[in-house]
């Protein structure tokens, strides 16, 4: 961009303009009927904030000669009349008000181009360096784009500093005309998945696979995996040799509770292991209202279900299905349930 503005700034007036307006797009690679329309734009914009002449205004520009043909187009009683305005004392602006437009032209590309990059690879890991926190909103430097992360999707609790590096999650792209800008997140369900992703092979190999998760950010995310290879604990992947993988998660969630449980296609199985750490004695399924009746021990009760109902409640969530969670020794009392 500096070498466009240099070369724009030795061209001193408007019988100049054509020979620019070549040699801008021969090095920019920017087609040259998209740049003149961006210059002829400008130009009419200027003229109409310099002169305030009687209706619209369109300039034409000779790009042999650097002419300009200045003409306004008024409506009076249904008929169109088009008048020629003088160009002669608006020529001396004409130049730097041309460059101003391939600069911003120049500017909006860069900043398209960068968001279309930057859109290949939405819902993937992306480091940056945290700029500056505004009205709680984070501002990620991530290089040619700025993330920016709203309140809710930062980690409740989680204290980001400025000038440390943060590593987010790409959701989508936002508009701002003087930057290109992605909003980004730490929050997301994605966010935990990636993560996952990035410490276990199994998962990158495709024998070990992701099925659901269900997640309250800063506190607590269930995830349920399986293997497509006989003989491998999709667990154990996970977990790694020692924990050490299950730890490298934690770090990075800032101790965010992680369980990660074994899918199943046998939902009484799976919504079993959805209470863990509780264990379940017996669960009933209800297919018709999707309802599942779990019942465990009396001294496991408040593990099934968590402090606010927590634990309960991201089981139901993971797996798709009310629960009803009661001691094994209930005696016909009105069971605690989470939906």
């Amino acid at each position: 961009m500096s070498r466009a503005g240099s070369r724009s700034q030795s061209e001193p007036s408007t019988q100049t303009l054509g020979e620019a307006l070549s040699a801008l797009v021969a090095e920019l690679g920017i087609p040259f009927d998209q740049m003149l329309h961006t210059v002829e734009d400008a130009l009419a914009v200027a003229y109409k904030r310099a002169f305030n002449p009687e209706g619209d205004v369109s300039v034409k520009l000779d790009t042999k000669t650097g002419a300009l043909e200045v003409r306004s187009r008024v409506v009076r009683g249904g008929t169109v009349e088009v008048r020629e305005l003088p160009s002669e004392d608006f020529k001396r602006m004409a130049a730097q008000t041309a460059k101003h437009a391939v600069l911003r032209h120049i500017h909006d590309l860069e900043r398209d181009k960068v968001l279309r990059d930057v859109a290949e690879h939405k819902g993937e890991l992306a480091t940056g360096i945290v700029d500056r926190i505004e009205s709680g909103i984070v501002y990620v430097d991530l290089g040619r784009a700025e993330g920016v992360m709203p309140p809710e999707e930062q980690i409740p609790g989680e204290q980001l500093i400025p000038g440390r590096p943060v590593l987010v999650i790409i959701l989508d792209t936002q508009h701002n005309r003087k930057q290109a800008q992605v909003r980004v997140s730490r929050a997301a369900r994605t966010f935990v998945h990636r993560l996952l992703e990035a410490e276990v092979p199994e998962i990158k190999a495709g024998t070990v696979q992701v099925r659901a998760i269900a997640r309250e950010p800063g506190l607590r995310t269930k995830i349920a995996v399986s293997s497509s290879e006989p003989g491998l604990d999709p667990v154990g992947a996970c977990v790694g040799p020692k924990g050490v993988r299950h730890r490298a998660i934690l770090s990075e969630l800032a101790n965010e509770h992680v369980d990660i449980v074994p899918w199943s296609e046998d939902p009484e199985a799976f919504v079993a292991a959805a209470l863990g750490p509780a264990h379940a004695e017996r669960v009933t399924i209800d297919r018709v209202t999707r309802t599942a009746t779990v019942l465990v021990p009396k001294n496991q009760l408040s593990l099934a279900i968590g402090r606010d109902g927590q634990n309960a409640r991201l089981a139901a969530k993971l797996t798709g299905f009310r629960i009803d969670i009661k001691p094994s020794d209930a005696d016909g009392e009105s069971p605690p349930h989470a939906g």
